[in-house]
């Protein structure tokens, strides 16, 4: 509870005790599950190998004893960093043991996040087709679960493929319901999240100044969430901003600051991505120079 609200120091704090007490009484399966509580936390605060190893473990305990809850998470969460890498197919199969392990358990609620994960692999692929598919399936599955955070991410992920296909006005309606949802239940990270899909939207439809201020007031909320994932990617769109604008110093600064950020995550794909836009930017402000 702690972590989502974004006090990862008081989410820490909690998940130690939980384990320190699982371990005095011999409670594995509650142990088990607070080490995979505890790499969601250390991935949040960009302790990506970290989270990495307490993942495989704990993905390989769960196995053995059959904890299917646990055994979905982890997969989900080793989607996730698959994903950051770059390693596209490990992701998609990280989601799919994620998908029959909680379609065993009959954990609806994992099924649909699992399918807004695998929405944005297939994004970032640039494959909206199957992106929109699953999105849709998460969408549809959180309505019938009458689950309103559930409905919430799934409306933002979807919102974000529309940015990427270039339907920007649905994006703004979608990620418009998502704030909204979020802010109703107080939900300060997420609502962070979809202001940033929001802020995309925003620069397709031309509303440039209203998206960069957007941009900074998610980048100084992900500073205090202690969400470093979130401030490199606002910081990546930002940079992107303003290079369409021309302001071409101003976008390198940005571009640098998510890099160096998305370098520290092992966020590898991020890091090409920017490495070639900033070495246009450096073509482009030597032309200029002479």
């Amino acid at each position: 509870g702690y972590a989502r609200l974004g006090q990862l120091d008081e989410g820490w704090q909690w998940i130690m005790i939980a384990l320190t007490n699982a371990r005095a009484v011999g409670d594995r399966a509650v142990e088990v599950r607070a080490l995979n509580v505890y790499g969601a936390i250390a991935l949040e605060r960009g302790g990506i190998d970290e989270a990495t190893y307490f993942f495989n473990r704990v993905q390989a305990e769960a196995m053995e004893a059959g904890d299917l809850s646990t055994l979905g998470r982890c997969a989900n969460n080793l989607g996730i960093i698959a994903n950051m890498r770059g390693d596209y197919a490990h992701a998609v199969g990280a989601y799919t043991m994620a998908l029959a392990a909680y379609q065993r358990a009959g954990l609806d609620r994992g099924v649909a996040e699992t399918h807004h994960n695998l929405g944005i692999v297939y994004r970032d692929q640039s494959d909206f087709t199957e992106a929109m598919r699953a999105a849709d399936n998460a969408v549809e599955q959180a309505e019938r679960l009458e689950d309103i955070a559930l409905q919430a991410q799934a409306l933002a992920g979807r919102a974000e493929i529309r940015v990427a296909s270039g339907e920007p006005e649905l994006a703004l309606r979608e990620a418009e319901r998502a704030i909204a949802l979020h802010r109703k239940l107080g939900d300060q990270v997420r609502e962070t999240e979809d202001l940033r899909i929001f802020a995309g939207a925003l620069a397709e439809v031309g509303r440039t100044e209203e998206a960069e201020a957007t941009l900074r007031k998610v980048i100084g909320r992900a500073g205090e969430h202690m969400r470093p994932l979130l401030a490199a990617t606002a910081r990546r769109d930002l940079a992107h901003l303003l290079a369409r604008d021309t302001r071409l110093d101003e976008a390198r600064e940005a571009g640098c600051q998510a890099r160096d950020t998305f370098d520290r995550l092992g966020a590898r794909v991020e890091v090409e991505k920017l490495d070639a836009f900033l070495s246009n930017i450096d073509l482009v402000l030597r032309v200029n120079l002479d």
